[in-house]
């Protein structure tokens, strides 16, 4: 998921990663201000609990009532659930408003896969290549209509439009993903999905796919009627929702209101609860100003919350008094700098790696070792198979070397008459992201580079740089990559496979390459046991030679929160709140 499991399904089988996919234990790097410490990384897991029933355990302290207000800096550009990929817009729809065909508990600070809107995680043939999925009966829509599973194939089937923006797993893994176009250009029949009664779902794959159950708790998987299909991601901004809560209002760069869906049963919900009577997001914010108003917590600030780095001027703060107000935990993701490799020549993405300022990146950020930790490869340290190397220069850390990163741009024809240019997009309604681009642009233009940066609004960044055809040559999206489930299958393919370029979208590098996409169908032949060190050493490969992004940190999950907010539980495989679970002091 952009930085917004091994699989054996039965009756009685609950099997997790930790289980099935050995890695050698590890450390990682980590910091104030890029100053690297080590810390033992805890293994990513999620286990499986096909029996999981309705309704989810209620916290015994929990009161009902009162809003929950979130605020944060960057906004999603819509809420479409066929649309959306990003880490907010995921977490917001999956807990609060979307049901899916499966989903994920949190029990003792451990992931669990359950079923959703399904009765059990599916059912796999023989050959591994049809999934089976049976519906649970009497779900119903917020406005009081059926849900049926020709709803859920349908919307997968939207999916299909929206893969510029949305993930790309079904193109790649359906029985004919790499030909269908989506309902609007390809018609409605599609071999890879189908939904032969009101209760019943089947996909058919081209290949065999383990991971599919978790794939299934996303929201392109989520149920929309034909009937109500605006055709366009205006459907997000009123969609129907099966969860909780249901859109009251959508304003694009600016809040999102949830109120109560009357018709949610949380008998048929093992995962969600209703405590507060909406959510107030609030997108675009001054992250500083807000974590110090929710810290002091007055007035409205006492529920509100925000789930950004911890600003390492308020370290002092939650460390001492304010340290109840504040959960750490993992988190899923590692932040890149994105180079476009059709545009950059290679001898010039390692100059761009020797001349990165990254101590000064991470210090203008305000990131402490609270919030992330120097990173140096692709894949994240808990993810099973993760292998430890270092290349020059990509290390997360130090302030670069301008004059060697010079010296690699004259053997690569370029200097002070001839400078190569940088070219991209930077937030410039954002305190924190023009500190940033300063101390970035000021380090690179002393290693030689010419840099353009291009500053716009936050509320429209997301589309402009998930654009192929930008007129820039660095940082497209994605920024920084977000595991869906823990295992490199959903890390690779989805950041560097042809696919998301031929469906006008982008990936780390821009990469159509195909060596790139035959190492990746090598690999996903595998079992997700033996997946797992191949991808390490896929990893390894492909930076060295193609160095399509450069990893800056591994984040961490930060939340801070007012005084009447409760039961704040990090996600360790998302590194977002469990926001279903949280009640306030209304």
């Amino acid at each position: 998921m952009r930085w917004t499991h091994v699989l054996a399904v039965g009756a009685v089988a609950s099997i997790g990663l930790t289980a099935a996919c050995s890695a050698p234990s590890k450390t990682a790097t980590g910091g104030s201000n890029g100053n690297a410490t080590s810390a033992p990384v805890e293994q990513a897991g999620a286990s499986l609990d096909p029996n999981a029933k309705g309704p989810a355990p209620r916290d015994a302290n929990a009161k009902n009532g009162g809003t929950l207000t979130v605020s944060y800096s960057t906004s999603p550009s819509s809420m479409d659930p066929s649309a959306q990929f990003y880490q907010d817009s995921g977490a917001i729809m999956t807990q609060l408003t979307m049901r899916s065909l499966t989903t994920f508990v949190n029990r003792g600070g451990k992931e669990v896969l359950v079923p959703d809107l399904a009765t059990d995680l599916g059912q796999v043939s023989s050959d591994r290549l049809t999934w089976t999925f049976k519906l649970k009966s009497g779900i119903k829509y917020s406005d009081g209509s059926a849900v049926s599973a020709k709803d859920v194939a349908y919307a997968v089937k939207r999916s299909f439009a929206f893969t510029a923006t949305g993930p790309t797993y079904q193109v790649d893994f359906l029985k004919d993903g790499d030909k269908y176009q989506g309902p609007y250009k390809s018609g409605d029949t599609f071999a890879g999905v189908e939904a032969p009664d009101d209760s019943t779902v089947v996909f058919h794959l081209s290949k065999p796919w383990e991971t599919l159950p978790y794939f299934t708790t996303f929201t392109q998987v989520s149920p929309i009627p034909q009937a109500k299909d605006t055709k366009d991601e205006s459907y997000g901004d009123k969609a129907l929702a099966t969860g909780p809560y249901v859109i009251d209002s959508f304003t694009q760069g600016s809040e999102l209101k949830l109120k109560k869906n009357p018709y949610w049963d949380p008998n048929s919900d093992p995962a969600r609860t209703q405590y507060v009577d909406g959510y107030d997001f609030k997108f675009g914010t001054d992250t500083v100003q807000t974590q110090t108003a929710i810290l002091a917590s007055n007035g409205p600030d006492a529920t509100t919350l925000n789930w950004e780095g911890i600003d390492s001027s308020l370290v002092s703060q939650i460390e001492g008094a304010k340290k109840s107000q504040f959960v750490e935990g993992p988190s899923s993701c590692t932040v890149t700098q994105n180079l476009d490799t059709r545009k950059i020549p290679m001898p010039v993405r390692k100059a761009l790696a020797v001349a990165m300022p990254w101590d000064a990146m991470t210090k203008a950020a305000g990131l402490s070792t609270h919030s992330a930790s120097p990173a140096h490869t692709l894949i994240p340290p808990q993810i099973p198979g993760w292998l430890d190397y270092t290349l020059d220069g990509v290390t997360g850390q130090g302030n670069g070397d301008p004059a060697k990163a010079k010296e690699m741009l004259s053997a690569a024809g370029y200097g002070a008459d001839k400078p190569f240019e940088l070219k991209y997009y930077y937030t410039n309604d954002d305190p924190i992201a023009q500190q940033t681009n300063q101390a970035k642009k000021q380090g690179l233009e002393a290693a030689g580079f010419k840099v353009t940066d291009l500053g716009v609004p936050g509320k429209e960044r997301r589309k402009l740089i998930a654009d192929p055809n930008a007129q820039t040559n660095m940082g497209q999206s994605p920024a920084g990559w977000c595991f869906d489930w823990p295992s490199a299958d959903s890390i690779f393919p989805p950041t560097v496979a042809s696919t998301q370029l031929k469906q006008g979208g982008t990936n780390w590098g821009d990469l159509s390459d195909s060596k790139v996409d035959a190492e990746l169908a090598r690999i996903s032949k595998l079992s997700i046991a033996d997946q797992g060190p191949e991808w390490g050493k896929f990893d390894k490969w492909l930076m060295e030679n193609y160095l399509p992004a450069l990893p800056w940190y591994w984040d961490k999950s930060n939340i801070v929160f007012g005084t009447k907010v409760h039961n704040v539980i990090n996600d360790p495989n998302h590194g977002t709140p469990i926001l279903n679970s949280i009640w306030v002091d209304s």
